[in-house]
């Protein structure tokens, strides 16, 4: 029943997870730039927002395939 429910509150929940992961995959800056480790701009940012969307980030290769690190 709570799914059914979060479905009409959030619509979004409902699209196919291959939406879903192209939406992702769009969200990456374009190569050769790399996404940040943290921020807002940030692939993790992603696996955050509920647990549909963290499996579906975390199952996206294409969203890990390189982080910007900075050394201080």
């Amino acid at each position: 029943v709570q799914e059914e429910l979060d479905s009409y509150k959030y619509p979004v929940l409902t699209l196919p997870t291959e939406i879903i992961c192209e939406i992702f995959i769009h969200f990456l800056p374009v190569y050769p730039e790399c996404p940040p480790p943290a921020g807002i701009l940030s692939p993790t940012n992603l696996t955050q927002i509920c647990r549909q969307w963290r499996d579906i980030a975390l199952a996206i290769p294409t969203l890990w395939r390189a982080m910007r690190l900075s050394f201080k």
